[in-house]
């Protein structure tokens, strides 16, 4: 029975967001339907198309079909800078012709590669860069999208070269030879990925005959050339088979009316044939009948301990406006007191669960659960499997109370009312997605709708959630196999399930409970009173302290955002740095089951360590917040550790350090380029070596010092007022009074003009080069001109090395700045070519790129300059985006906030004169510094990194 308490809170939520929820794109009101709860889930009369929208959301919306049956959503998005488009086929991998696999992600990459009225392989992607933008496109199982942003401006000559990938490319047959390269060097990129490896070895434990079983990216076996047949026809044949107008879903969003975008719908993409497309009206099932349960062992390459538990379930898609299989997945998962995870990190037996889809088709749905084991996890897989099976009793045994349905409904409900956008090219990919399984009228409504559903609509998905219908799944280092996976040689073994229920005593299952009323949902939903301000203002500015406040206006949310950062000169050593990191699991581990209510009510907090010291950030409805904090930060000073856990946390620290080091090669070099000049920054072995001499009092002791040890910067940004800000402030002093002494400050170390690199040593098949250019001036003006160059030379360098050269998948050239330093990266990973030919391909391009310049046209290159001045003042999308553009000028101590609007302003005067010189001194003659990190021989004439002395070098210093 529900408490007084709680009816009370449901009333006030339900008064405060039950008005205006939604507002139609229109002013037209919108037809009624006949359709009911129990017809089919895309039923709609015609011209009942009212998009239903936030009142939180300052676009328009209009649904269009076109003639050709394609669908199209417009969204007129005023005030923005950018322009975007998606456009998703309901074609992908799970289409492959048998022998043909990798057909669809082949084709993907192949439409970038020219069409008839833009033969040329690199010009839609060099338009798109000269204009400020960004492009990309992905294959999954039953979709293939392609998207790319752009200035505004420029929306109308990228349409020109977008919609033809879907009316006319040439699939160029040199082109066909070398992407098939490409597909290759992507599958090669990511052998000894564990995501990639652990998806393909449990595909052979499925149904042959189900599409989801084939292997998706392909290869140069897979997509090579067969007597009889080349792939190039295949292509074809797929494209035309597959790629129709009426399976096809468009988003244009831009700031242009909604009338100008329809007429760009209807002129670009009216000519998109509308094709016979035969659509498949079952399937085999996923699994063999009576071949549940089985049982997997994946041995990984990193040290992973997952114990996975996948449930085929029936179709979902018919009931997303109930979605029950989000309700489970959200019981199943939680984390507060009474859950599954709660019971076994009490057991030590687990560190994390998830739950959720893995995929959702008109045919079928599954669920999975994974839970990352500890070392102790890994001998009680049968335990921990009865405790699931007992929780499946609990859901099932008696109807899910009505408050956790009614709960998920307000919590979608309110995420809608106050909904933010984000970048709008995801955006569009989104909605382009959405149009192919919701209703037009609830392609932005339909992910938040959430009915309370009855429990015969439940029943055939709790009936699924069966020990009797389950593929589980373990992954761990050493478990016992007898095969390998085809694709990726991952060692594996496939037999029937030995489960049988273990010795759980009875005690420890009655732990287990749904959750309670979730008491952090808000009741207040004011808005800012505090006059507008166009900046932060320091509240408190004095040695040790500061407190920095912005009452946000701009986004009408009742949230706030409080960013603490705790300076602790401590920590600046690879002993503190582990301190400080167990220390940090150890609170967040503590408040767990209280903060994870919480974050299911739209709180969210983080509590983090950097070589600074340690930084809290709490964000959310504003309502809670400071009894949010106030909880925290009583649980930062009340640290108490077991035994147990501290060998749990240690353990586990040990693995994550461990499993950076066998990261993919771009990534380590990455990773080693910013250690090595960042000071202080500490590698992975110097905290290995420090990690086994810490021990539980040392933490604890840590957690002590901390009081009356640490320097404080506060900013607090949203709906909070001034009076609560330095309410907070003084919550903050108490427990943390302000020690100057323990100000510490983050270094860019300068090094020396010269050509240096540093061998990764990995143990990986690929090869790889990680190039950075350090520019040796912070000045506005050299920022400007170094980005502007990256800016010019990241789409023809990508062009040359990756579509023409065919050297590598991975490869990037882009501006790289490090804080206030400026800097340029080249990155390239590459299955076959060593560091040096990578190096000897790069200078060929540069060189050639010289010529490039000494040919551009002023109207060309103030084409790049637009579209960078665009990017820089591109204003942003949310608040979150705007306390973090505050708090990174809050960082450096530029108290102007000005950074990217002077950049701006320098860009807008360079002239191509300065950036042909800068061209010659940092990539032609080289005269600043070349930081090189190679995975594969070294480059012939380069000086190592280690006889720079890094302790004795001139350092870029930053504010502290």
């Amino acid at each position: 029975m529900l408490s007084p308490r709680y009816w009370i809170f449901i009333v006030i939520v339900l008064a405060a967001i039950g008005y205006s929820m939604f507002k139609p794109a229109s002013d037209t009101p919108a037809a009624v339907s006949d359709c009911s709860d129990t017809t089919p889930w895309n039923c709609r009369e015609p011209g009942d198309t009212n998009v239903i929208v936030s009142p939180s959301d300052p676009f328009s919306y209009e649904y269009v079909q076109l003639d050709n049956g394609l669908r199209v959503l417009l969204v007129s998005t005023p005030d923005t800078d950018k322009a975007a488009a998606a456009m998703t086929v309901a074609t992908g991998s799970g289409d492959d012709p048998k022998g043909r696999e990798g057909l669809a992600h082949f084709l993907e990459h192949m439409l970038f590669l020219g069409t008839e009225p833009y033969p040329e392989s690199g010009e839609y992607q060099a338009f798109i860069s000269r204009h400020g933008g960004s492009h990309n496109a992905f294959t999954a199982h039953q979709q293939t999208t392609y998207f790319f942003s752009i200035d505004n401006d420029a929306m109308s000559g990228a349409l020109d070269r977008f919609a033809p990938f879907f009316i006319s490319p040439s699939f160029d047959e040199t082109y066909v030879d070398r992407e098939k390269n490409a597909v290759h060097a992507e599958y090669s990129a990511k052998i000894k990925d564990d995501f990639r490896r652990i998806f393909s070895a449990e595909k052979q434990a499925m149904n042959p005959a189900h599409p989801y079983a084939g292997f998706a990216t392909g290869n140069l076996d897979t997509l090579s050339d067969r007597p009889d047949r080349k792939v190039r026809d295949d292509l074809i044949d797929f494209y035309r088979q597959h790629y129709s107008a009426d399976q096809m879903t468009l988003v244009l969003a831009g700031n242009y009316p909604l009338q100008q975008l329809q007429d760009w719908a209807t002129s670009h993409f009216n000519a998109v044939p509308k094709r016979d497309v035969k659509t498949a009206t079952s399937r085999p099932p996923m699994f063999v009948p009576e071949q549940l349960p089985l049982d997997i062992n994946i041995e990984p390459v990193k040290e992973i301990r997952r114990l996975q538990f996948t449930f085929p379930m029936p179709e979902t898609l018919s009931l997303y406006q109930y979605k029950p299989l989000q309700l489970l997945s959200n019981l199943l998962g939680h984390e507060g007191e009474g859950s599954i995870l709660a019971l076994l990190k009490e057991k030590g037996w687990a560190e994390g669960l998830s739950a959720g889809r893995s995929i959702s088709t008109r045919f079928e749905s599954n669920l999975v659960i994974q839970i990352e084991l500890t070392r102790a996890g890994l001998l009680h897989v049968e335990n921990i499997t009865q405790i699931l099976e007992h929780y499946f009793a609990l859901l099932k045994d008696q109807p899910i109370p009505t408050y956790l349905m009614t709960e998920q409904e307000q919590l979608s409900e309110m995420a809608f009312r106050f909904q933010q956008h984000g970048s709008l090219s995801d955006y569009a990919v989104r909605l382009s997605s959405n149009l192919q399984v919701y209703p037009p009228e609830q392609v932005i409504h339909g992910d938040y709708l959430w009915r309370p559903t009855t429990q015969d609509t439940l029943k055939p998905f709790l009936d699924a959630l069966s020990m009797d219908n389950v593929l589980r799944t373990l992954i761990a280092p050493g478990v016992a196999t007898d095969m390998t996976d085809p694709w990726y040689n991952t060692p594996m073994r496939i037999r029937p399930s030995s489960y049988l229920a273990a010795d759980v005593s009875t005690d420890e299952l009655e732990q287990l409970h749904l959750p309670a009323p979730n008491p952090f949902i808000p009741q207040d939903f004011s808005l800012n009173a505090e006059p507008e301000q166009a900046v932060p203002t320091a509240l408190i500015d004095q040695p040790g302290q500061q407190l920095w406040y912005y009452p946000e206006h701009e986004f009408a949310q009742p949230r706030s955002r409080i960013t603490l950062e705790l300076q602790h000169a401590d920590i600046a050593t690879p002993r503190g740095m582990v301190l400080a990191q167990l220390y940090t699991r150890a609170v967040n581990e503590a408040l767990n089951t209280y903060s994870y209510p919480a974050q299911l009510a739209g709180l969210n907090y983080g509590l983090s360590a950097n070589s600074r010291g340690l930084q809290l950030m709490l964000s959310g409805y504003q309502d809670k917040l400071p009894e949010l904090l106030k909880r925290v930060l009583d649980g930062m000073q009340q640290v108490s550790i077991s035994d147990d856990q501290f060998q749990r946390y240690q353990a586990s620290l040990q693995r994550n350090l461990e499993n950076q080091l066998k990261a993919k090669p771009y990534e380590r070099g990455i990773a080693e380029l910013k250690r090595w000049i960042y000071s202080p920054s500490f590698d992975e072995q110097q905290l290995l070596s420090e990690l086994g001499s810490v021990s539980r009092a040392d933490v604890e002791a840590f957690a002590s010092t901390m009081q009356g040890n640490t320097a404080t910067r506060l900013y607090i940004h949203g709906s909070m007022s001034k009076a609560d800000a330095e309410a907070i402030a003084s919550q903050v002093a108490e427990v943390y009074p302000a020690n100057p002494e323990q100000q510490s400050s983050l270094a860019i170390l300068k090094a020396p003009a010269g050509k240096f690199q540093q061998s990764l040593n990995l143990d990986h098949k690929d090869n790889a080069i990680v190039l950075y250019l350090q520019g040796q001036d912070t000045s506005d003006h050299n920022r400007a001109r170094i980005a502007l160059l990256g800016q010019m030379i990241s789409a023809p360098y990508y062009q040359y090395m990756r579509t023409e050269q065919q050297l590598g998948y991975i490869v990037f050239a882009a501006v790289y700045p490090q804080r206030t330093v400026p800097g340029l990266v080249f990155i390239v990973q590459s299955p076959e070519h060593t560091p040096a030919d990578l190096i000897h391909h790069s200078q060929i391009f540069w060189n050639h790129y010289q010529d490039t310049l000494a040919a551009m046209g002023e109207e060309e290159f103030a084409a790049f300059k637009e579209g960078l001045i665009s990017m820089l003042l591109q204003p942003p999308r949310n608040m979150s985006e705007k306390a973090d553009d505050f708090w990174r000028d809050i960082d450096v101590q530029r108290t102007g906030f000005d950074t990217n609007k002077a950049i701006a302003s320098e860009v807008h005067n360079l002239t191509l004169a300065e950036i042909q010189a800068l061209y010659q001194r940092l990539i032609l003659q080289a005269d600043v510094p070349w930081l090189l990190f190679t995975q594969g021989e070294p480059v012939p004439d380069w000086q190592p990194m280690n006889s720079l002395q890094r302790d004795q070098m001139t350092r870029f210093d930053l504010p502290r």
